[in-house]
Protein backbone atom coordinates (compact mmCIF):
# COMPACT_ATOMS: atom_id res chain seq x y z
CA UNK A 1 0.00 0.00 0.00
CA UNK A 2 1.25 3.35 -1.30
CA UNK A 3 1.68 6.16 1.44
CA UNK A 4 -0.05 9.15 1.18
CA UNK A 5 1.44 12.53 -0.01
CA UNK A 6 3.30 14.62 2.98
CA UNK A 7 1.08 17.28 3.58
CA UNK A 8 2.26 20.47 5.29
CA UNK A 9 -1.12 21.51 5.64
CA UNK A 10 -2.04 18.07 7.34
CA UNK A 11 1.24 17.76 9.45
CA UNK A 12 0.33 21.49 10.93
CA UNK A 13 -3.71 20.29 11.24
CA UNK A 14 -2.43 16.75 13.22
CA UNK A 15 -0.01 19.14 15.75
CA UNK A 16 -2.37 21.67 16.31
CA UNK A 17 -5.03 19.00 16.82
CA UNK A 18 -2.28 17.10 19.27
CA UNK A 19 -2.08 20.79 21.06
CA UNK A 20 -5.50 21.88 21.37
CA UNK A 21 -7.30 18.64 22.28
CA UNK A 22 -5.36 18.36 25.48
CA UNK A 23 -5.05 22.30 26.28
CA UNK A 24 -9.24 22.44 25.93
CA UNK A 25 -9.62 19.08 28.36
CA UNK A 26 -7.44 21.05 30.75
CA UNK A 27 -9.45 24.06 30.36
CA UNK A 28 -13.17 21.88 30.58
CA UNK A 29 -11.38 20.22 33.76
CA UNK A 30 -10.79 23.77 35.09
CA UNK A 31 -13.77 25.05 34.53
CA UNK A 32 -15.58 22.41 35.91
CA UNK A 33 -13.42 21.84 38.93
CA UNK A 34 -14.20 26.06 39.46
CA UNK A 35 -17.90 25.89 39.11
CA UNK A 36 -18.33 23.33 40.88
CA UNK A 37 -15.93 24.79 43.84
CA UNK A 38 -17.59 27.89 44.06
CA UNK A 39 -21.19 26.82 44.34
CA UNK A 40 -20.22 23.82 46.71
CA UNK A 41 -18.67 27.42 48.76
CA UNK A 42 -21.89 29.15 47.77
CA UNK A 43 -24.15 26.76 49.50
CA UNK A 44 -21.99 25.12 52.35
CA UNK A 45 -22.09 29.48 53.47
CA UNK A 46 -25.72 29.10 52.89
CA UNK A 47 -26.51 25.78 55.42
CA UNK A 48 -23.55 27.76 58.09
CA UNK A 49 -26.36 30.74 57.66
CA UNK A 50 -28.99 28.61 58.31
CA UNK A 51 -27.02 26.53 60.96
CA UNK A 52 -27.28 29.52 62.95
CA UNK A 53 -30.26 30.28 62.36
CA UNK A 54 -31.46 26.90 64.10
CA UNK A 55 -28.92 27.05 66.83
CA UNK A 56 -30.15 30.48 67.59
CA UNK A 57 -34.25 29.03 67.33
CA UNK A 58 -33.01 26.41 69.91
CA UNK A 59 -34.56 27.27 73.31
CA UNK A 60 -35.95 25.55 76.44
CA UNK A 61 -39.36 25.94 77.56
CA UNK A 62 -40.82 23.86 80.65
CA UNK A 63 -37.53 22.15 80.59
CA UNK A 64 -37.90 20.49 77.18
CA UNK A 65 -35.91 21.82 74.34
CA UNK A 66 -37.58 22.70 71.16
CA UNK A 67 -37.20 25.23 67.91
CA UNK A 68 -38.86 28.46 67.94
CA UNK A 69 -40.50 27.36 63.81
CA UNK A 70 -41.04 31.12 63.56
CA UNK A 71 -37.20 31.97 63.57
CA UNK A 72 -36.83 29.21 60.87
CA UNK A 73 -36.75 29.14 57.00
CA UNK A 74 -40.49 27.65 55.70
CA UNK A 75 -38.47 25.12 53.54
CA UNK A 76 -38.14 23.39 56.49
CA UNK A 77 -41.82 23.03 57.64
CA UNK A 78 -43.08 21.74 53.89
CA UNK A 79 -42.65 18.03 53.18
CA UNK A 80 -39.68 17.24 50.95
CA UNK A 81 -39.04 20.52 49.98
CA UNK A 82 -35.12 19.37 49.99
CA UNK A 83 -33.84 21.20 53.41
CA UNK A 84 -33.44 19.37 56.01
CA UNK A 85 -32.48 19.56 59.81
CA UNK A 86 -32.19 17.60 62.92
CA UNK A 87 -30.83 18.40 66.19
CA UNK A 88 -29.99 15.70 68.29
CA UNK A 89 -29.20 15.20 72.01
CA UNK A 90 -28.63 11.94 74.38
CA UNK A 91 -31.55 9.97 73.19
CA UNK A 92 -33.85 12.91 71.94
CA UNK A 93 -33.82 14.72 68.55
CA UNK A 94 -36.02 17.50 67.12
CA UNK A 95 -36.53 16.75 63.01
CA UNK A 96 -38.01 19.38 60.14
CA UNK A 97 -41.24 18.54 58.76
CA UNK A 98 -39.51 18.54 55.52
CA UNK A 99 -37.96 15.06 56.56
CA UNK A 100 -41.56 13.57 56.98
CA UNK A 101 -40.48 10.02 57.15
CA UNK A 102 -37.46 9.77 56.27
CA UNK A 103 -35.18 8.56 58.81
CA UNK A 104 -31.17 9.54 58.37
CA UNK A 105 -28.34 8.41 60.70
CA UNK A 106 -26.98 10.74 62.47
CA UNK A 107 -23.58 10.63 64.57
CA UNK A 108 -22.95 12.76 67.55
CA UNK A 109 -20.33 15.10 67.46
CA UNK A 110 -18.23 16.57 70.29
CA UNK A 111 -18.77 20.57 70.66
CA UNK A 112 -17.34 22.59 67.92
CA UNK A 113 -16.48 19.57 65.84
CA UNK A 114 -17.58 20.56 62.06
CA UNK A 115 -18.00 18.02 59.15
CA UNK A 116 -20.01 19.08 56.13
CA UNK A 117 -19.58 16.02 52.76
CA UNK A 118 -22.19 14.61 50.59
CA UNK A 119 -24.10 11.22 50.51
CA UNK A 120 -26.91 9.98 48.85
CA UNK A 121 -30.37 11.00 49.88
CA UNK A 122 -33.73 9.63 49.42
CA UNK A 123 -34.56 8.25 46.03
CA UNK A 124 -32.91 10.60 43.01
CA UNK A 125 -31.81 13.01 45.91
CA UNK A 126 -28.04 13.60 46.48
CA UNK A 127 -27.51 15.78 49.73
CA UNK A 128 -25.02 17.96 50.96
CA UNK A 129 -24.86 17.57 54.67
CA UNK A 130 -23.39 20.77 57.14
CA UNK A 131 -23.12 18.38 60.78
CA UNK A 132 -21.87 20.62 63.74
CA UNK A 133 -21.66 19.71 67.44
CA UNK A 134 -22.66 22.57 69.45
CA UNK A 135 -23.62 23.51 73.38
CA UNK A 136 -26.14 25.42 74.89
CA UNK A 137 -27.22 25.75 78.17
CA UNK A 138 -24.76 23.38 79.72
CA UNK A 139 -26.27 20.24 77.08
CA UNK A 140 -24.39 19.02 74.03
CA UNK A 141 -26.15 19.10 70.37
CA UNK A 142 -25.68 17.83 67.47
CA UNK A 143 -26.89 19.89 64.59
CA UNK A 144 -27.55 17.86 61.24
CA UNK A 145 -28.68 19.93 58.08
CA UNK A 146 -28.72 18.57 54.70
CA UNK A 147 -30.14 20.26 51.38
CA UNK A 148 -30.86 17.88 48.14
CA UNK A 149 -28.24 19.24 45.06
CA UNK A 150 -29.23 16.73 42.43
CA UNK A 151 -30.91 20.00 40.40
CA UNK A 152 -27.34 21.40 40.66
CA UNK A 153 -25.48 18.52 39.32
CA UNK A 154 -27.97 17.82 36.63
CA UNK A 155 -27.53 21.57 35.31
CA UNK A 156 -23.64 21.27 35.98
CA UNK A 157 -23.29 18.23 33.70
CA UNK A 158 -25.76 19.87 31.37
CA UNK A 159 -23.77 23.04 30.85
CA UNK A 160 -20.71 20.67 30.54
CA UNK A 161 -21.51 19.26 27.81
CA UNK A 162 -22.67 22.39 26.19
CA UNK A 163 -18.84 23.43 26.69
CA UNK A 164 -17.73 20.64 25.33
CA UNK A 165 -20.31 20.90 22.56
CA UNK A 166 -18.62 24.72 22.40
CA UNK A 167 -14.91 23.59 22.53
CA UNK A 168 -15.54 21.01 19.80
CA UNK A 169 -16.81 23.70 17.83
CA UNK A 170 -14.48 26.29 18.54
CA UNK A 171 -11.83 23.56 17.19
CA UNK A 172 -13.36 23.00 14.13
CA UNK A 173 -13.64 27.00 13.79
CA UNK A 174 -9.63 26.88 14.40
CA UNK A 175 -8.89 24.32 11.99
CA UNK A 176 -10.52 25.76 9.45
CA UNK A 177 -9.35 29.09 9.99
CA UNK A 178 -5.74 28.10 10.30
CA UNK A 179 -6.29 26.17 6.77
CA UNK A 180 -7.15 29.63 5.43
CA UNK A 181 -4.32 31.22 7.05
CA UNK A 182 -1.80 28.43 5.87
CA UNK A 183 -3.19 28.97 1.84
CA UNK A 184 -3.07 32.52 2.67
CA UNK A 185 0.32 32.44 3.47
CA UNK A 186 1.51 29.77 0.31
CA UNK A 187 -0.19 32.17 -1.43
CA UNK A 188 2.47 34.73 -1.73
CA UNK A 189 4.70 31.63 -3.05
CA UNK A 190 2.64 31.83 -6.37
CA UNK A 191 4.40 34.27 -8.05
CA UNK A 192 7.66 31.97 -7.69
CA UNK A 193 5.90 28.97 -8.78
CA UNK A 194 4.50 30.28 -11.58
CA UNK A 195 7.96 31.97 -12.93
CA UNK A 196 9.60 28.25 -12.23
CA UNK A 197 6.90 26.88 -14.52
CA UNK A 198 5.97 29.06 -17.51
CA UNK A 199 9.74 29.64 -17.99
CA UNK A 200 9.70 33.45 -17.06
CA UNK A 201 13.40 33.83 -15.64
CA UNK A 202 15.27 33.78 -18.64
CA UNK A 203 18.06 31.76 -17.38
CA UNK A 204 17.51 32.45 -13.80
CA UNK A 205 14.91 32.80 -10.58
CA UNK A 206 14.62 35.78 -9.60
CA UNK A 207 13.77 35.95 -5.63
CA UNK A 208 11.19 38.44 -5.21
CA UNK A 209 11.23 40.81 -2.38
CA UNK A 210 7.64 39.23 -1.10
CA UNK A 211 8.86 36.19 -0.57
CA UNK A 212 8.63 35.03 3.17
CA UNK A 213 11.91 34.66 5.62
CA UNK A 214 11.10 31.30 6.15
CA UNK A 215 11.08 29.51 2.25
CA UNK A 216 13.57 32.23 1.41
CA UNK A 217 16.43 29.80 1.80
CA UNK A 218 14.18 27.50 -0.83
CA UNK A 219 13.81 30.16 -2.88
CA UNK A 220 17.55 30.86 -3.22
CA UNK A 221 18.85 27.18 -3.30
CA UNK A 222 16.15 27.17 -5.89
CA UNK A 223 17.80 30.47 -7.83
CA UNK A 224 21.42 28.46 -7.51
CA UNK A 225 20.28 25.26 -8.38
CA UNK A 226 18.68 26.61 -11.96
CA UNK A 227 21.47 29.05 -12.38
CA UNK A 228 23.96 25.90 -11.87
CA UNK A 229 22.13 23.45 -14.39
CA UNK A 230 22.21 26.61 -16.99
CA UNK A 231 26.32 26.88 -17.18
CA UNK A 232 26.30 23.00 -17.30
CA UNK A 233 23.97 23.02 -19.99
CA UNK A 234 25.86 25.70 -21.91
CA UNK A 235 29.52 23.76 -20.99
CA UNK A 236 27.97 20.71 -22.25
CA UNK A 237 26.53 22.29 -25.55
CA UNK A 238 29.71 24.14 -26.10
CA UNK A 239 31.75 20.93 -25.38
CA UNK A 240 30.01 19.00 -28.15
CA UNK A 241 30.42 21.82 -30.59
CA UNK A 242 33.77 22.01 -29.50
CA UNK A 243 34.40 17.86 -30.02
CA UNK A 244 32.82 18.21 -33.25
CA UNK A 245 34.87 20.68 -34.57
CA UNK A 246 38.58 18.34 -33.08
CA UNK A 247 37.20 16.00 -34.96
CA UNK A 248 37.17 17.50 -38.13
CA UNK A 249 41.24 17.22 -38.53
CA UNK A 250 41.34 13.63 -37.25
CA UNK A 251 38.54 12.89 -39.90
CA UNK A 252 40.42 14.45 -42.95
CA UNK A 253 43.70 12.27 -42.29
CA UNK A 254 40.88 9.13 -42.26
CA UNK A 255 40.01 10.29 -46.08
CA UNK A 256 43.57 10.82 -46.86
CA UNK A 257 44.63 6.97 -45.32
CA UNK A 258 41.27 5.65 -47.47
CA UNK A 259 42.77 7.46 -50.91
CA UNK A 260 45.90 6.18 -50.21
CA UNK A 261 45.38 2.43 -49.40
CA UNK A 262 46.26 0.28 -52.02
CA UNK A 263 43.59 -2.48 -51.28
CA UNK A 264 40.49 -2.12 -52.68
CA UNK A 265 38.64 -3.79 -49.98
CA UNK A 266 40.08 -2.16 -46.83
CA UNK A 267 39.39 1.67 -49.24
CA UNK A 268 35.82 0.97 -48.99
CA UNK A 269 35.79 0.09 -45.54
CA UNK A 270 37.62 3.15 -44.19
CA UNK A 271 35.38 5.56 -46.86
CA UNK A 272 32.41 3.94 -45.43
CA UNK A 273 33.61 4.57 -41.94
CA UNK A 274 34.71 8.19 -42.91
CA UNK A 275 31.41 9.04 -44.31
CA UNK A 276 29.21 7.98 -41.15
CA UNK A 277 31.60 9.92 -38.92
CA UNK A 278 31.30 12.72 -41.10
CA UNK A 279 27.27 12.71 -41.04
CA UNK A 280 27.60 12.62 -37.24
CA UNK A 281 29.95 15.22 -36.72
CA UNK A 282 27.97 17.18 -39.16
CA UNK A 283 24.80 16.62 -37.13
CA UNK A 284 26.32 17.27 -33.83
CA UNK A 285 27.75 20.78 -35.63
CA UNK A 286 24.00 21.58 -37.04
CA UNK A 287 22.62 21.08 -33.46
CA UNK A 288 25.45 23.70 -32.10
CA UNK A 289 24.12 25.69 -34.73
CA UNK A 290 20.44 25.43 -34.12
CA UNK A 291 20.69 26.08 -30.34
CA UNK A 292 22.54 29.14 -30.62
CA UNK A 293 23.74 30.85 -27.21
CA UNK A 294 22.01 28.62 -24.32
CA UNK A 295 19.81 30.61 -22.47
CA UNK A 296 17.88 27.63 -19.75
CA UNK A 297 14.29 28.87 -18.96
CA UNK A 298 14.09 31.58 -21.91
CA UNK A 299 10.05 30.67 -23.93
CA UNK A 300 10.02 29.86 -27.15
CA UNK A 301 8.72 32.17 -29.69
CA UNK A 302 7.97 29.75 -33.03
CA UNK A 303 7.90 33.04 -35.10
CA UNK A 304 10.77 34.36 -34.12
CA UNK A 305 12.97 31.05 -34.17
CA UNK A 306 10.99 28.35 -36.65
CA UNK A 307 12.59 30.56 -39.48
CA UNK A 308 16.11 30.66 -38.30
CA UNK A 309 15.65 26.65 -37.93
CA UNK A 310 14.85 26.23 -41.31
CA UNK A 311 17.80 28.70 -43.01
CA UNK A 312 19.84 26.54 -40.67
CA UNK A 313 18.73 23.15 -41.98
CA UNK A 314 18.14 23.83 -45.73
CA UNK A 315 21.70 25.10 -46.20
CA UNK A 316 23.29 23.17 -49.24
CA UNK A 317 20.30 21.39 -49.85
CA UNK A 318 17.32 20.89 -52.86
CA UNK A 319 15.35 24.29 -53.24
CA UNK A 320 12.70 22.07 -54.58
CA UNK A 321 11.49 21.50 -50.84
CA UNK A 322 8.80 23.09 -49.92
CA UNK A 323 7.90 24.03 -46.28
CA UNK A 324 4.26 24.61 -45.32
CA UNK A 325 3.85 25.82 -41.90
CA UNK A 326 1.27 26.92 -39.05
CA UNK A 327 2.85 28.61 -36.27
CA UNK A 328 0.77 30.04 -33.14
CA UNK A 329 1.27 33.79 -32.43
CA UNK A 330 2.64 33.67 -28.99
CA UNK A 331 5.25 32.15 -27.42
CA UNK A 332 5.26 28.71 -26.03
CA UNK A 333 5.50 28.03 -22.28
CA UNK A 334 8.68 25.63 -22.57
CA UNK A 335 12.49 26.18 -22.98
CA UNK A 336 13.52 27.78 -25.61
CA UNK A 337 16.60 25.32 -26.10
CA UNK A 338 14.66 22.39 -25.65
CA UNK A 339 11.82 23.35 -28.59
CA UNK A 340 15.37 24.33 -30.68
CA UNK A 341 16.39 20.69 -30.31
CA UNK A 342 13.11 19.44 -30.26
CA UNK A 343 11.81 21.13 -34.25
CA UNK A 344 15.55 21.43 -35.17
CA UNK A 345 16.16 17.87 -35.14
CA UNK A 346 12.90 16.76 -36.35
CA UNK A 347 13.11 19.58 -39.72
CA UNK A 348 16.77 18.35 -39.90
CA UNK A 349 14.95 15.19 -40.44
CA UNK A 350 12.55 15.98 -42.69
CA UNK A 351 14.46 18.11 -44.98
CA UNK A 352 16.97 15.51 -45.43
CA UNK A 353 14.69 12.71 -46.58
CA UNK A 354 11.74 14.64 -48.24
CA UNK A 355 11.19 14.81 -51.91
CA UNK A 356 9.14 18.20 -52.06
CA UNK A 357 7.37 19.03 -49.36
CA UNK A 358 7.48 19.25 -45.35
CA UNK A 359 4.49 20.32 -43.07
CA UNK A 360 4.94 21.96 -39.58
CA UNK A 361 2.07 22.13 -37.45
CA UNK A 362 2.01 23.92 -33.77
CA UNK A 363 -0.82 24.84 -31.88
CA UNK A 364 -3.36 24.26 -28.72
CA UNK A 365 -5.28 21.06 -28.77
CA UNK A 366 -7.74 20.12 -26.07
CA UNK A 367 -5.26 22.11 -22.96
CA UNK A 368 -1.67 20.31 -24.82
CA UNK A 369 0.13 21.64 -27.14
CA UNK A 370 0.17 19.74 -30.04
CA UNK A 371 3.27 19.37 -32.67
CA UNK A 372 3.20 17.58 -35.89
CA UNK A 373 5.95 17.48 -38.89
CA UNK A 374 5.39 15.52 -41.69
CA UNK A 375 6.90 14.68 -44.81
CA UNK A 376 7.07 12.89 -48.17
CA UNK A 377 10.37 10.97 -48.18
CA UNK A 378 10.59 6.84 -47.94
CA UNK A 379 9.11 6.91 -44.24
CA UNK A 380 10.13 4.17 -41.54
CA UNK A 381 8.82 0.54 -42.25
CA UNK A 382 6.14 -0.03 -40.03
CA UNK A 383 8.15 -3.29 -38.34
CA UNK A 384 11.07 -0.45 -37.62
CA UNK A 385 8.18 2.00 -36.26
CA UNK A 386 6.96 -0.02 -34.14
CA UNK A 387 10.26 -0.92 -32.43
CA UNK A 388 11.05 2.38 -32.44
CA UNK A 389 8.17 3.51 -30.42
CA UNK A 390 9.52 0.77 -27.02
CA UNK A 391 11.45 3.05 -24.48
CA UNK A 392 14.64 3.03 -24.45
CA UNK A 393 15.12 2.26 -28.10
CA UNK A 394 17.52 4.05 -30.47
CA UNK A 395 16.45 4.72 -33.85
CA UNK A 396 20.45 4.85 -34.88
CA UNK A 397 21.02 1.35 -33.55
CA UNK A 398 17.81 0.53 -34.95
CA UNK A 399 18.83 2.04 -38.93
CA UNK A 400 21.16 2.64 -41.08
CA UNK A 401 19.98 5.65 -42.80
CA UNK A 402 21.27 7.60 -39.24
CA UNK A 403 17.09 8.77 -39.07
CA UNK A 404 17.29 7.89 -35.45
CA UNK A 405 19.98 10.02 -33.80
CA UNK A 406 17.62 12.98 -33.57
CA UNK A 407 14.62 10.86 -32.52
CA UNK A 408 16.06 9.30 -29.96
CA UNK A 409 16.62 12.87 -28.59
CA UNK A 410 13.59 14.16 -29.11
CA UNK A 411 11.65 11.38 -27.53
CA UNK A 412 13.83 11.88 -24.74
CA UNK A 413 12.62 16.06 -24.48
CA UNK A 414 9.49 15.31 -25.25
CA UNK A 415 9.67 12.69 -22.27
CA UNK A 416 11.03 15.20 -20.16
CA UNK A 417 7.72 17.62 -20.17
CA UNK A 418 5.78 14.67 -19.58
CA UNK A 419 4.67 13.97 -23.17
CA UNK A 420 3.43 11.87 -26.02
CA UNK A 421 5.71 11.25 -28.81
CA UNK A 422 4.52 9.27 -31.52
CA UNK A 423 5.59 8.22 -35.22
CA UNK A 424 3.29 7.18 -37.96
CA UNK A 425 2.98 7.00 -41.83
CA UNK A 426 2.44 10.48 -43.24
CA UNK A 427 -0.57 11.47 -45.04
CA UNK A 428 2.29 12.99 -47.31
CA UNK A 429 3.76 9.45 -48.03
CA UNK A 430 6.42 9.70 -45.46
CA UNK A 431 7.41 9.95 -41.89
CA UNK A 432 5.45 11.80 -39.35
CA UNK A 433 6.15 12.79 -35.73
CA UNK A 434 3.02 13.61 -33.55
CA UNK A 435 3.88 15.27 -30.45
CA UNK A 436 1.60 16.12 -27.16
CA UNK A 437 2.69 17.91 -24.28
CA UNK A 438 0.92 19.28 -21.54
CA UNK A 439 0.56 23.00 -20.54
CA UNK A 440 2.88 23.84 -17.71
CA UNK A 441 1.29 23.11 -14.42
CA UNK A 442 -0.88 20.77 -15.37
CA UNK A 443 0.34 17.78 -13.23
CA UNK A 444 0.60 15.00 -16.35
CA UNK A 445 1.96 11.83 -15.49
CA UNK A 446 4.97 11.37 -18.27
CA UNK A 447 3.06 9.01 -20.36
CA UNK A 448 4.49 7.78 -24.11
CA UNK A 449 2.46 6.07 -26.75
CA UNK A 450 3.43 2.12 -27.46
CA UNK A 451 0.52 1.27 -30.26
CA UNK A 452 1.91 0.76 -33.83
CA UNK A 453 0.64 3.23 -36.22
Amino acid sequence: MKNATPSLERRIRHGLILLMVPAFIVVLFFLHTAMNGIAREYMVARQQDDANNIIAALVQEAGRWTIDESRVSSVYKRVRTGHYYIVRWDSEEIRSRSLWDLKPEVMLLQPGEVQHFEQAGAGDESWLVWQEGIKKGNQNFTLWLAEDISIFNARQNEYGNYLLILLGVLTVLILLLQRHIIRWGFASLNPLQEQIIQGQMSGAVKVTEDIPLEVRPLANAIQKLVEHSGKQISRSRMATGNLAHELKLPLQHLQLLADKEQSGSNRDNLQEIYVQLKRRIDSELRRARISGSPAPGERFNPQEEIPYLVKLVSQGRSDAVKLNMELPDQSIPFDRDDMLELIGNLLDNAWRFAKSCIELSISVDRGDWAISIADDGPGIPESKVSILQQRGVRADEQSDSNYGLGLAICRSVVQSYSGIFELKSSPLGGLQVLIRIPQPGAGCVVKENNNEP
